[in-house]
């Protein structure tokens, strides 16, 4: 399987460089009436445009994408921190509106990234077994921040939770 791929990445390696070839041929073409030096630097430059202009909208392509998920993912994120701290704040009875933690979790499954849900599923075993569970909150928030790209390492554990809970 291995001597097959290897043979296919040749096969596609020799039919892009044929091709890459005959584009070359074809531009050289276009600036016939130039004289032959001019003519190949024409065509090199163009070629040369023609291949930033191609990697600069796939990295801008890629890049708007990027930003439309991580601010999804910060909006589900945003939603499901304050969810917790409220639970928190009011105990797991007072807060059973299963169908807003049921949305929340299912666009979490979507949008979250794999450390955030496992510190998470953590803090939801403590909450459903009635125990307050500080620490695993701030954990998820630190998980949650750090999955944005904030990575911070100088925060206080006191004053974050001070700050979702309501405290001064």
């Amino acid at each position: 399987m291995k001597t097959f791929g290897i043979f296919l990445g040749m096969m596609f390696g020799l039919a892009l460089l044929s091709g890459g070839y005959f584009l070359f041929k074809y531009i050289v073409s276009v600036y016939d009436m130039l004289e032959p030096q001019v003519k190949t630097v024409a065509a090199i430059a163009s070629v040369v445009a023609i291949l930033c202009s191609v990697i600069i909208s796939v990295r801008s392509k890629a890049v708007c994408a990027s930003d439309g998920a991580v601010s999804k993912r910060a909006d589900v994120y945003e939603r499901l921190a304050l969810f917790c701290t409220n639970r928190l704040k009011a105990g797991a009875e007072a807060l059973a509106d299963d169908r807003e933690l049921a949305t929340l979790e299912q666009l979490f499954a979507l949008h979250g990234n794999t450390k955030v849900i496992s510190v998470y599923l953590e803090l939801r075993r403590t909450m459903r077994e009635g125990e307050k569970e500080v620490g695993l909150l701030n954990k998820l928030i630190l998980a949650m921040r750090a999955d944005l790209g904030r990575r911070e390492l100088n925060l206080k554990e006191k004053d974050i939770l001070g700050l979702l809970l309501g405290h001064s």
